[in-house]
């Protein structure tokens, strides 16, 4: 969500009586206090010490210049003013509970279009840090002297922003028993860097001012505080003060539907098309009706495998009853093709038409080699519904990668529906590609007029490449009016109640030099998209993320739970034959990345799933605002070798399980992944029936090692997590190995033990 500048406050020593041209020129440092507070700022280098502690280290620089103060200003006992040479930026700082510095160019001041000014302001005082909280994630502890860390922070983080890269625009350092935490009130356009610094840890930060955001100023808020999740909790009344905050409780008076979202686990159905191999009841039946009869046409290397097969001859593997099936599917989408969209339709009538189309015509053609084509279906059909009740599934999101499952079963949704459960599609204005390039891709399939006009174009002149390099990122200030009328259609047509919007909440801030528009003003076009969608559609939002700047309108969101890593590392990309190898992109409906159980390499698994690594920033800010959960590439059964520890952390966090599902893993109610998600249920649903409207206030150790941690919610329940593999006794009470304890107020208990466990 953008941000307004605060009002900035620093108060003086009485007792520093010098005129303003004299400190100019002889102060090094500024003495401050106020109440029991006291810093010093030196000017020229930005260094500041709070009651002696280290807040930032000398570093100012604007374009790598060195600057010097003059014309320093005492406004009041509480507020200077001060300008840095050469660069005529004007610092205004005050004192209060906080620490507030805000930087603002020279009226007059020219920005050229492709050369920004730098502003080098923070210099972390690593030598005094023992450890850093950082919100790239749900949230990550870092040891500062981690040799492990380093590398990993100065490969993977470095040059991160703090719109997307960071998930909340603030981070916080231990120093012996203080907390230090420094907000960017002004999120946009800025940069970290991570060094390593003789056997330490290093960070700097930068903002950048540019042509489009020259008038605005960069404001930073800086904090002290006595725990850990005290740069989060400082951050959270912030945006409650300034009145961003809006409440999962507040959300759920205006659409009543976010009730089924309490205590529901998350699932991605997969599969596109009309048909599956379970649909089929007469294999060779079927296999002489395509090539004798159909009509239709199939692709020349299926016709090849397929067509010279005999019965009593040859077997058909379950490889041909695949290929057979998705040939079919395949060439109805050919002869029920729908137009390519217009600026004028935007074909998602035409696509509902067609899908009626296909199922209407096999149920002529082919029915006798098929069941009742009231339960066909590949990614969502009647029997799975059935199966998802019949195990004792009783919340649930589902979810579609597209929208046209819900075309071919219009009456399963409704189904589905009845059953409790939300039912939403994935929906996507991110990318634009050329016409005709990937119509599986749906989402990116927009007319022409709007891949050209709304492509995002750079200081440099250069449109900005779309999503893995394909067809151009779009702005989300851009034809409004037909992203507004394809979504009403998509979801009318589809009849969801849910919508998963991607990228719209990751705060993916981009300057537009087509349309003039800043990063801050492309934040407001995410949320003013996001807060248009429910207010047109009245569905359950989510998004990508849920990252802070960005959460209007969402409920819920995926990824800050297990974030994305080693996007480049080659043995979990390429390597077939590893163990780390994430898996292929295919068959279609469904791929084997998304299915195929992989284990965790090194350093991710232990700096990315250990518990002792992990720090719940993100629910400390928003657990009663938007429920948060695994990102889709990553579902809580994918990482077979740090499963437990996953299942653990997110049941301390309150978050909720996420698990992808095919028709081929619904074929009973005992099918291992409904028993997986029953059992998520039995220990998350009782929690966030509880919780989901409280705040998490506390987050500890119980033990030193850090295997034992609690939780506490602002109503006073517990949630402790048992990561060690022995029985620890505590107090009154012992704890299983690999399990959860909870204390709800009212007397309630609830233990839970992830199956692997057991």
């Amino acid at each position: 969500m953008p941000y307004k500048p605060t009002t900035l406050i620093l108060s003086t020593l009485a007792s520093l009586l010098i005129s303003p041209a004299s400190l100019a020129t002889s102060v090094g440092s500024i003495s401050l206090t106020a109440d029991s507070q006291s810093v010093s700022i030196n000017p020229n280098s930005l260094a500041i010490k709070w009651n002696n502690q280290s807040v930032n280290q000398a570093g100012l620089q604007i374009d790598g210049v060195s600057q010097q103060a003059v014309q320093l200003d005492q406004l009041s006992n509480t507020h200077f003013q001060w300008i840095l040479k050469p660069s005529n930026i004007r610092v205004d700082a005050k004192l209060a509970s906080t620490l507030s510095l805000s930087f603002r160019l020279a009226e007059n001041q020219t920005v050229i279009r492709d050369q920004p000014i730098t502003l080098s302001w923070y210099n972390l005082a690593e030598e005094e840090v023992q450890e850093l909280y950082l919100p790239f994630s749900e949230g990550m502890r870092v040891p500062t002297s981690s040799s492990e860390w380093i590398k990993y922070l100065s490969e993977s983080r470095d040059g991160s922003n703090t719109t997307q890269d960071l998930k909340m625009p603030f981070w916080t350092a231990k120093q012996g028993s203080q907390y230090i935490s420094w907000h960017l009130v002004t999120a946009t356009n800025n940069s970290l860097s991570f060094n390593q610094v003789a056997d330490k840890l290093d960070v700097r930060a930068a903002h950048q001012f540019t042509s489009l955001n020259s008038k605005q100023p960069f404001s930073v808020s800086i904090s002290i505080g006595d725990d850990w999740l005290s740069g989060a909790k400082q951050y959270r009344q912030w945006r409650i003060d300034n009145g961003y905050s809006s409440t999962l409780a507040e959300k759920k008076q205006a659409n009543p539907n976010i009730e089924k979202l309490i205590g529901a686990s998350q699932v991605y159905l997969f599969g596109a098309d009309g048909i599956s191999v379970q649909d089929v009841t007469d294999w060779w039946g079927l296999h002489s009706w395509l090539f004798k009869r159909a009509q239709l046409a199939i692709e020349k290397s299926a016709r090849k495998e397929l067509q010279g097969l005999v019965k009593g001859k040859d077997w058909l593997s379950h490889y041909h009853k695949q290929l057979l099936v998705d040939s079919i599917n395949l060439a109805l989408n050919t002869k029920f093709n729908a137009p390519a969209p217009t600026m004028v339709d935007n074909a998602i009538e035409a696509q509902f038409k067609a899908a009626k189309q296909k199922k209407q015509w096999l149920s002529i053609h082919a029915a006798q080699y098929l069941i009742d084509p009231q339960r066909w279906g590949q990614a969502i059909s009647t029997d799975m519904v059935k199966n998802l009740k019949a195990s004792g599934l009783t919340h649930l999101w589902l979810g579609f990668d597209n929208w046209m499952p819900a075309f071919y079963q219009p009456e399963v949704i409704k189904q589905a529906k009845q059953a409790g459960y939300l039912v939403g599609t994935y929906d996507s204005y991110n990318t634009a590609i050329p016409l005709g390039l990937n119509e599986g891709w749906l989402t990116a399939q927009l007319p022409n007029q709007i891949r050209n006009t709304c492509a995002i174009e750079l200081a440099d002149g250069s449109k900005k490449k779309g999503f893995r390099g394909n067809g151009y990122y779009l702005n989300p200030l851009c034809e409004t009016e037909y992203v507004s009328k394809r979504m009403s259609d998509i979801l009318h047509f589809g009849q969801f109640d849910s919508l998963f919007i991607d990228v719209d909440a990751t705060a993916m801030a981009r300057e537009d030099y087509n349309l003039k528009t800043s990063e801050s003003q492309m934040l407001r076009g995410f949320n003013s998209r996001m807060q248009s969608i429910i207010t047109n559609n009245n569905v359950v939002l989510g998004s990508e993320d849920g990252n802070a700047l960005t959460t209007s309108g969402i409920a819920f969101a995926h990824g800050l739970e297990t974030i994305g890593f080693g996007w480049n590392d080659k043995e979990m990309k390429r390597d077939t034959s590893s163990p780390y190898y994430l898996g292929r992109w295919y068959p279609n409906h469904k791929p084997d990345f998304f299915f195929k159980p992989a284990k965790v390499k090194e350093p991710y698994k232990t700096l990315l799933f250990a518990p002792q690594y992990r720090i719940p920033l993100y629910q400390a800010v928003f657990h009663n605002e938007v429920i948060n959960s695994h990102h889709w590439h990553s579902d809580s059964l994918k990482f077979s070798d740090v499963k437990i520890e996953r299942d653990l952390t997110a049941m301390l966090y309150n978050v909720p399980a996420m698990v992808h599902l095919s028709r081929d893993e619904v074929l009973s109610p005992n099918s291992k992944r409904l028993v997986q998600l029953k059992h998520y249920q039995s220990g998350f649903k009782p929690l966030h029936q509880a919780l989901w409207d409280k705040q998490l206030n506390r987050f500890e150790w119980l033990t030193e090692d850090g295997k034992v941690q609690q939780t506490t919610f602002s109503d006073g329940s517990k949630i402790i997590a048992n990561f060690s593999n022995k029985v620890v006794k505590l107090a009154k009470y012992k704890l299983d190995p690999q399990s959860i304890l909870a204390f709800l107020v009212g007397g309630n208990t609830v233990n839970w033990t992830p199956i692997e466990a057991k």
